[in-house]
């Protein structure tokens, strides 16, 4: 059990790499077929094949909305439709995603599922704290679900 809280720990970190501050100097890439910035009310939404690059992690979305504060910093990241997002040998899924940066938390929602190799856990909501590296899986409409594969002798890392 430990083994699988590890794995989902493991992998909802992935998705906030893209949203923290790292030591590289790489950029994060925002490709979409169209941007709107609202000044006013300091958004910027990307809209339809939504693609976001940064190192070796990849998000993909029909829409993205990135709330700023009054200083232009990022506040809340909402990703929806065909959530999908790849760091490694993990990747993940959902109908949305939201990132809360004050807090420092992810809410994968709607059919959350999340992968590690063979490994998979499923939930109608997936949380992460980040800060205290607790996560709940909810089901809601469904009980959550979880495949492990034991590892093989002499296959221990």
């Amino acid at each position: 059990m430990l083994r699988v809280i590890l794995l989902v720990c493991a992998l909802l970190i992935s998705v906030s790499y893209a949203e923290k501050k790292t030591q590289t100097d790489k950029p994060i890439v925002i490709e979409a077929d169209t941007l709107e910035y609202d000044k006013k009310d300091q958004i910027i939404v990307y809209t339809g094949n939504v693609v976001v690059k940064k190192d070796d992690f990849t998000l993909w979305s029909d829409k993205l909305k990135i709330f700023l504060d009054q200083n232009g910093d990022i506040k809340k990241i909402l990703a929806v439709g065909n959530v999908r997002f790849v760091k490694g040998n993990r990747k993940g899924k959902s109908e949305e995603a939201e990132y809360y940066k004050d807090k420092n938390y992810i809410i994968l929602k709607g059919n959350a599922q999340l992968q590690q190799d063979n490994n998979i856990i499923e939930g109608d909501e997936i949380i992460y704290y980040i800060d205290t590296e607790k996560a709940e899986v909810v089901g809601k409409n469904k009980r959550v679900r979880t495949i492990f594969f034991p590892e093989e002798k002499g296959n221990k890392k």
